[in-house]
This record gives structure tokens, sequence and C-alpha cells, in this order.
């Protein structure tokens, strides 16, 4: 049901105000987002301040009356490309410039004549004289090539340039960083994360290019930011409020030339991301010379499951990926070369089969899967297993498309303004007969001892004649998404070229939407199983014992409870930011920027939960159990276990479908209590907005480089829902009617209910590079960051329950994570085209929070109006500090200087260390673990590049790390901890250029079949799997021409 976004200022409660500001049960309507007014203007105050420290720079410059200025471009002749972080400076000096995105340089030089010396990783260095006059600027332009493209047939951009860009980008920079073009690892038009999981630091959940999840420097996603050019986009999971997704399915690589990972931000960029920040720098026409290119990349891909043949999810015969990219460089009005137009369309399915197995599956997360010795009478320190699962994701029928278009124009008014406007759009609908779905097989036993047979143990479990129930689940798991983004701004050179004004807006939308999660289930009782875990590893031998056969659908019923589940999450964001910067030629060479900021997020959750009673013929033996509504009978778990009979889905008219039959199903009273009451209390609202001014100064002495400075940001957030109710007499009661059920659902929330906070930052900035040679840096960076938290923490949201007295609650008062981060790493730029670099990190985190439990204290101002005095509360908390420490090793090289056929060679290897600590004060303690830590990160590959032939094999290492800690046994106080395990990825890639024009491409995915989740406790001094799932082995194969 839609809710009210846009609150007015007396409707919201900041913690500091003691009254509650609430409103009544916002009726039905229309879905709505609209600009909060509660949005304060940008802080009028700091702006005097930061001009006066922007122009107090000139004071101190004392720049020579007898100087010229060289201007130019720096390209790549062989490949047309602009070369951004070309370094430029004059003979016999180790202080040199970077170009800019566009490639340009300015040098400012003393009169008289002067040696320019021009130099990029893998390319010959040139050199060319000019003979400069006082207050004369001269333009020269520079082609740069390699005596390697003469010995190539025909020159293809490859990994030598994408490798080349990524090292000279990071030694120009100021703070680290890592960079990569979207082609380093990938073959064109493959996804974006194929690129992010082999970079220094990083660790994925997810194979084959698909990143489910993404770690920066082992810290789970929460701490770090997705961008695209430096704006925040909005990214929705479609089912609830989120600030900090990370998600790269609205996102084409064929509309992106590289990625940036910002683990240090300078105090120009947002301060919210402890981990760091990933920048998605966007295609320009601009990036090379003019001319115009039209390229088309057709492919196809192929799963290898591994699955038997009865599971119904198959690769169809089509092409799964069209891309097409243009770009060209018009004169126009009048102009040369001033309007560059770059457009790309992106069209990719996959059927991401997902195998799971694992008692997890069967039985939750907690300990329910197993029955303790002291419960079971097995033998010490021998829990028993009572429950077993297994899986299947996909796609049945027509494949699900994604679509993804993105154009960027920009437009040179003169040689001293431009102006911009980009947009992107993705589209992931649903095509008739797809049907995304998943089907899952349990076992189940009651957690007693009279569940098992005498001589049962660890390893062996029987199940007692009669104890087990069968049940199989079968879900309609549809989502779509439509998203867009848009971003518009304006440059222009000041004070004759040494200054540059920037202001940019950008906006961005995102409606990801479950339109059907449709559940059904059948179900079997009265059987036994035996398992055995000494045969089949992961996959336990599971075979029947007693009972009816449970291969034979005649023998089950179909579930009475069935849910019909409506999901939606819209999510915007906008704002704008104007940048200042000068740079004066004073005896040591100085640049100071200045900018405001202002960043706007607004997202609802919207859940719409109909719960139904089966109401048809009886399921019954007689009248054929499950037959009539069979929708397919599998052997899962690569055809282990089964078959088993699986209900058809929900509302899809395939045949068996059982809501064909309206008549089949009705609501009964308590079903309408369920309804009214699951949809009210999945409803919520979140609008946050950051206000931010900086100055900063980046100074050059001699082979030092400094640059330092203050970010500050002002953060307003609100979170809405409806306020729950404790009272015995609003539970479902199945002798009143279903009105009277739904009218008590709805007494369980009183009000629509907003509460917000407001708090503001100073984030402090100092990064130092040290030249030690020309091809040797050091680099120190000192700098504070937060990570807010997330919406869902946020909200004032309380969960009571009358019988047991407890109440889980929000806290709209929680603070961000704060974090002083420290580097200090060593780089060596190697000949040919490589470089190798150690480092180490240092985050000093406070304001850590976790879940704490605690009494509700008496009186009206207990935070709860004076109610639940006296009950148990668990909400999350600002109660300890970490530290993490890191070691991150990086070598990468292209060994051109080898003689012959050898030049091709090339090699890469990186690999993070991580070690934390957490210290949540005296009532929970200290741990040497924090969760979703991965502390060993590991990436490996070669490279062969021989007369249009790229050859690439590429490992991927994540080790094992901590998951959580769950409460103790039912029957004892020790706890229990949840681990992954580690996992490899190994792919293999082959690339062909028959000439320029056309190019084969063939990948192959997950060599090593690896899950890429594998989860397992430790209790009873015993290591037991819990829970595994991977997406098997892929092939994808294209073609790209180019016109």
């Amino acid at each position: 049901m839609p809710l009210p976004l846009n609150p007015s200022p007396s409707q919201i409660q900041f913690p500091s105000n003691s009254n509650n500001n609430t409103r009544g049960l916002h009726p039905h309507g229309a879905s709505r987002l609209t600009p909060s007014p509660n949005s304060p203007n940008l802080p009028m105050r700091l702006i005097p301040i930061l001009l006066c420290a922007f122009l107090a720079g000139p004071l101190a410059a004392q720049t020579s009356a007898r100087t010229g200025v060289v201007t130019g471009q720096v390209i790549n002749q062989n490949t047309g490309y602009v070369l951004t972080s070309a370094f430029v400076g004059t003979a016999g000096s180790l202080m040199m410039e970077a170009t800019d995105n566009n490639g340009m340089y300015r040098l400012v030089l003393p009169e008289g004549p002067q040696t320019i010396v021009v130099s990029y990783s893998g390319l010959d260095e040139q050199r060319l004289g000019v003979e400069l006059k006082a207050g004369q600027e001269v333009r020269r332009d520079v082609a740069l090539t390699s005596a390697l493209y003469k010995m190539d047939k025909f020159v293809v951009k490859s990994i030598r340039e994408g490798q080349a860009a990524a090292i000279n980008e990071e030694r120009s920079a100021a703070n680290v960083k890592t960079v990569a073009a979207i082609d380093a690892f990938g073959n064109p038009g493959a996804a974006v994360g194929e690129l992010i999981m082999r970079l220094a630091g990083i660790s994925v959940d997810g194979s084959g290019g698909k990143v489910d999840a993404i770690y920066v420097r082992g810290m789970a996603q929460d701490f770090s930011s997705l961008l695209m050019d430096g704006n925040q986009i909005a990214v929705s999971g479609g089912s609830s409020v989120s600030l900090s997704n990370v998600y790269f399915g609205q996102v084409s690589s064929g509309s992106v030339a590289s990625l940036e990972v910002i683990k240090a931000p300078t105090p120009d960029m947002d301060g919210n991301a402890i981990s760091g920040y990933l920048n998605l720098r966007t295609k320009r026409a601009f990036d090379r010379a003019p001319g115009r290119i039209i390229t088309l990349t057709a492919g196809y891909s192929y799963i290898k499951d591994y699955q038997h043949s009865s599971v119904p999810f198959s690769t169809p015969f089509e092409p799964s990926l069209i891309d097409v990219n243009y770009s060209d460089v018009l004169s126009v009005f009048g102009g040369k070369n001033n309007l560059g137009i770059s457009a790309t369309f992106n069209r990719t399915i996959t059927n991401n089969v997902i195998n799971e197995i694992g008692h997890r599956t069967a039985a939750g997360n907690s300990d329910a899967y197993w029955v303790p010795p002291e419960l079971s009478r097995a033998p010490v320190s021998e829990p028993l297993l009572r429950a077993a699962g297994a899986g299947q994701w996909g796609n049945l029928g027509t494949q699900t498309p994604s679509n993804n278009a993105a154009i960027s124009i920009d437009y040179k008014i003169s040689d001293r303004s431009s102006v911009y406007l980009k947009n992107t759009i993705n589209l992931i609908q649903r095509r008739s007969g797809s049907n995304n779905s998943y089907f899952r097989w349990l076992a189940t036993a009651p957690r007693a001892a009279s569940s098992f047979k005498p001589g049962s143990n660890f390893n062996v479990v029987s199940i007692a004649d009669g104890a087990g129930t069968i049940d199989t689940q079968s879900v309609l798991y549809l989502r779509e998404t439509r998203a867009s983004t848009w971003a518009a701004g304006w440059e222009t050179k000041l004070w004759d070229g040494s200054g540059l004004l920037k202001v940019d807006a950008n906006f961005s939308k995102n409606m990801t939407h479950y339109p059907k999660l449709h559940q059904l289930g059948a179900r079997l009782r009265g059987v036994s199983w035996v398992l055995d875990r000494e045969d089949g590893g992961l996959m336990p031998r599971i075979t029947q014992s007693g009972g009816p056969d449970w291969s034979n659908p005649i023998n089950y019923i179909i579930r009475p409870d069935a849910q019909l589940i409506n999901y939606q999450a819209p999510a915007e964001r906008s704002g704008a930011n104007v940048d200042l910067q000068r740079t004066f030629a004073t005896r040591f060479p100085l640049m100071l920027k200045t900018g405001i900021k202002q960043a706007n997020f607004k997202q609802q959750q919207l859940r719409d939960l109909v719960y139904y009673t089966y109401a048809g013929r009886p399921t019954t033996p007689e009248n054929g159990g499950l037959t009539p509504f069979l929708g397919y009978n599998m052997q899962v778990s690569e055809g282990k276990y089964g078959p088993f009979p699986f209900v058809q889905l929900a509302e899809t008219g395939n045949p068996g479908d059982p809501f064909a039959n309206r008549a089949n199903w009705t609501q009964s009273p308590v079903d309408v209590w369920n309804t009214v009451y699951q949809s009210l209390a999945n409803d919520a609202a979140f609008d946050s907005t950051v206000n931010a001014a900086y100055v900063m100064g980046d100074a050059r002495f001699g082979l030092l480089r400094v640059l330092t400075g203050l970010r500050w940001e002002e953060t307003r957030s609100s979170g809405s829902n409806y306020l729950r109710v404790s009272n015995a007499n609003n539970n479902a009661n199945a002798t009143l009617t279903a009105e009277q059920n739904a009218a008590r659902a709805r007494d369980n929330f009183s009000k629509w209910t907003t509460k917000g906070t407001k708090y503001d930052h100073i984030f402090p900035g100092l990064h130092l590079v040290y030249s030690m040679t020309h091809n040797t840096q050091v680099r120190a960076s000192y700098n504070a960051t937060i990570t807010r938290p997330s919406p869902t923490n946020l909200l004032p949201a309380i969960v009571p329950n009358e019988l047991s007295q407890t109440l889980s609650s929000g806290n709209p008062a929680l603070k961000p994570y704060t974090s002083d981060n420290y580097e200090l790493s060593f780089s060596h730029f190697l000949g040919g085209i490589g470089q190798i670099s150690a480092g180490g990190f240092y985050k000093d985190i406070s304001n850590y929070f976790r879940s704490i439990r605690s009494v509700v204290p008496e009186g009206p101002n207990n935070g709860y109006a004076g109610d639940y005095a006296g009950w148990q509360l668990s909400r999350n908390e600002n109660v300890g500090s970490a530290w993490i420490k890191g070691l991150e090793f990086n070598y990468s090289q292209q060994y051109t200087m080898l003689p012959g056929i050898w030049r091709g060679l090339g090699f890469f290897a990186n690999y993070t260390y991580l070690k934390t600590f957490g210290d949540y004060g005296a009532a929970t303690g200290s741990t040497s673990r924090l969760p979703l830590l991965t502390p060993h990160t590991f990436n490996t590959g070669f490279s062969f590049i021989y007369n249009g032939l790229v050859v690439r094999l590429m490992g991927n290492y994540r080790g094992e790390f901590f998951r959580s800690t769950v409460a103790g046994l039912p029957t004892r106080a020790a706890a229990y901890d949840t681990y992954q395990h580690s996992r490899t990825l190994i792919d293999l890639k082959f690339q062909y250029a028959f000439n320029q024009k056309y190019v084969l491409n063939v990948d192959l995915y997950n060599l090593t079949n690896d899950y890429t989740n594998n989860d397992y406790v430790h209790v009873y001094n015993r290591e037991m799997f819990t829970y595994a799932a991977g997406s098997g082995s892929a092939v994808r194969l294209g073609l790209t021409t180019r016109f």
C-alpha cells in the first residue's frame, strides 16, 4: 500500500524533541515520490569562509613575470584514444604534470628554449623543443606510439592499453586507488562484475561476471558506495528500504569506460564510505580522436548446471548478448570537432541457474536443523541432523532480458567552456511465458529424541518409522526493474586557463518490483530415511527407509496455506554540486579547490501479502493426491535426491496451475487477519538530505606532493512506518468473521509515525606522495569517513510480543559508524608495462553498533510514551569500537621487453590480508572476529598476446570468513559460530582478432564448478556443513564487428 513520503516539518519527530508528533493511518492512494520540504538550504554561513580561503592563494603566489604557457593534447597515435594521466614536464626535472581526462596539459614555464618531455607506460617517450616568449601561449599536441605496434599485423585495443592506463592514473593520483579499464579482464559486453572481482582488495559473492554481493577490503557492501561519474545512483533490492546497496545489475558495461576503487577519499569526495567507493566512469566521444566508430557484439551463453534432465530449467538457443556502441565527433554551429556523441545499447539474457543444498534450506538459520545430544540421547559431542534440503533456482520458458541504453553528449561552447548531458536507462521486464522460479525439497523430523532410531550418530542418522515429513515448495519469483540516471553539467576555464569552474546536477530513479512472489507447497507425512554423511561430501546420501513412496505424487497433499506476494521499493536520488579550482604557478606549484553539494535520497517499502487456504477437492490418494496440480517431478542436487513431485507454479496458466480455478482457494478469517496485518507491518518510507562543503589544497614541494583539506557534511533523515501496539485482543481469531479479523488486524497499528535525526561531521584529509626516483613512490594518507546506518535500523518500528513481554525496536537516533583511516604504501613502476606495490592500512572505527538487550524503563519519557515498562527490549545501539588492519600486495607486468614471441606474455597477482578486533563494551565483550570480513583475498592470472590472439587464464580466491555468532542451544548456554568456506573460481578466456574489423571471444567461467556460497557451523567441537549455493559453469561466445 502507498505511503506518505513528504511529511511536514511539524510531523517529523527528532530525538531532541520530547513530543511524539504523529498522524493517523494513511489511506490507500497512488504511489508518489516528491521532494521533501524539510530539506534545509545549503550552509550559507560557510561560503564566505571558503571563498576567503580560496582567494588567499594569490597573495602567496610569486609567479615570475617572464613566463609563457605551453598547452596541448596527448593521444595514442595507433589507437586514437586520448591519454589521461600522461606525464608532461621539462627535461631534467622530476616534477611532472599529468594530463586531465581530455588528455590536455598546461605548463607555465620561463621564457626561452624549453624541451618538453612526454611519457606514458608502454609507449615510447617523446621530446619536443619549444621557443617560449614571455606572455606567449603555445599549443603542442603529442601523439605517442611504440615499436610494439610496428610488430603487430594490425592494431586492436587490448590488455596492454588497459593496464597502461590504470598504471598511469594510479601513479598520478594524490590518493590511494585502483583503476582498471572495462575490458582489462573481460571481453566486450561482459558484466561489470567481471572486472571488479579481479581488483586488489575486492572479493565478491557470485561467478561468471554476475555479482550478488561485494566486499571492499573484506568489508560488507554497506561500508562502500557505488558511484557513476562521481555521483551516487539510486539502487533498490526491491523489498526494503536500503541506503547503501551496491548493485551492478542496472549498469551495462557497454556504457562504462573504466572503474576506479577509491580507497582513500579526498576532501572533495563524499564522506560516506569507510571501505571505499566504486566509481564507474562512462564513455565519451572525446575520449578518442575524431571519427565515427560503430561496434556490434553478438553472443550466446550456455550454462552447465550439472543438473538432472528432469529439472525444467534450460538454456534457450537465442542470442544472449547484443551490444551496440556508437561514437562520433561532429562539427556543428560553425565550430570544429565540438560535438561528441557516445551511445550504447546492451541486451543480455542470463538463465542464472542456482543450485542449493544443505540442512539450513529445510530448517532456517538457527540451530533448528539438529538435535543436541542432551536432548537426543546420542553419544556426547554428536548432534543429530533432523533436517535436510535442496533447491533449484532458474527460469522456465522464455528468458527475461536486461535492456540497457546510454547516451553521453558533450558540446564545446568554446576552447574554454563546455556542457554535457548523460542518460542511462535500464529495463528488466518479464516476457510472456517467462517464469523465474525456485523449487525446494525439505525433509524434517521433530526436534526430539523419539525422532531417531537407536544407534544414530553424527555421521549416520536413522529417522524413526513414521517420524518424518517431506515438503516441496514451488515459488514463482518474478523481479522487474525500471531504472534511469540523468546528469548534466557545465565546465568553464577561468583566469586565462589556470582556473576551472564545474557545475553538475544529477537525478536517478529505480523502481525494482516483485509483481509475483507466489508460494505454494505439497506435503507428505509419516516417512523415514537414513542420512549418511560418510558418503557424498556436501551432498550426503539420503535414502528412504519407510512410509509412503516419496517419489509418487499420489501420496502428497497440496498444502492448505498459500501466499501471493507483491513487493516494491522505489528509490530516488538527486543532487547538485559546484566546484571551483585554481592553479598558481608559484615556486611550489599550488592548486586550491572548494565546493558545495547537496544530495537527496528517498525510498518507499511497499509489501502486499495475501494469504489463502485451499478449499478445493481433497488431495487424497483416492483423488490422485497431488497429480491434478503436478507441475514437475524432479531429481534434485545433480540427480542425487528424488524424484520429488512439485506443485505447478501459481498464476502462470501452465497445466496444473492450482490458481487457474479460483474456487480452489478461499480466505479464512485468519487469512484475512494475516493479509491486513502483514501488509501494514511491512510498509515504510525513508528520506535523507546531506549538505556538504569543502576546501582543499594540492601543493608540490620538490619531490613531495601534499594534498590536504577539510570537508563538512550535515545529515538530516527521517523514517516512517505504522506504529504497532500490543493488545492480545487484536490477535487473529478463527471464530470471528473476516471483517472482524480485518478490524482486529488494523487495531494493531495506532498511527503512521515519522521520526528523524540530524547530525554533522567534519572530515579532515591529508595525502602525501614522495617520489624517491622517477619510477618509485611512497604514499601516506589520513582521512576520516563514516558509514550511515541502514534505513531499516532507523525506522521508528516496534514489534511487541504480548505473550513473551518482549519488544523489538528500531532506533532513529542511531549514529553512523565513524572511522579514522591511515594508509602507507610503496609502489615501483617496472619496465614495459608493470608495477609492484605493497601497502598497509588501519581503520579505527567508533560508534560501532549491534543489537543490545535491555529492560524498558518506567515513566512517560521511556521512549515509548510510558508503555512497555519492564519488557525486554532488543534494538541496535552504538555500544563499541573496532579496528581493521590490512596488508595489500599487487604485481602486474606485460613483458614487452622480452624477445620474439615471449613479449606477448603477461602476469598479474594481488593479495589482501585483514585482521580485525571489536570491543562492544562490558555487556557484550570483545572479539577478534568481525562479521562478514574476509581475512584472505587473492587474484592471479596469466595472459598471452600474439598475432591477434589473446589468451587469459585467471583465478579468484576468497578465504574462509566468519559470518555470525548464534545464541546458544535451548538446553545449554553455549553459542555457536557460523562461517563461510573458502572458494576458488577459475576462468579461461580466448580472444582472436581476424583483422581490425572482426574479433571472436570465447569465455569459460568457473571451470572448478565451485560453490560461491558454502556455509558451516562449529558446534560440539565439530564442523557441520549447513548450506551451499552455486551457478555451475558457463560458456559464452561472442563476435564483435567494427564499422
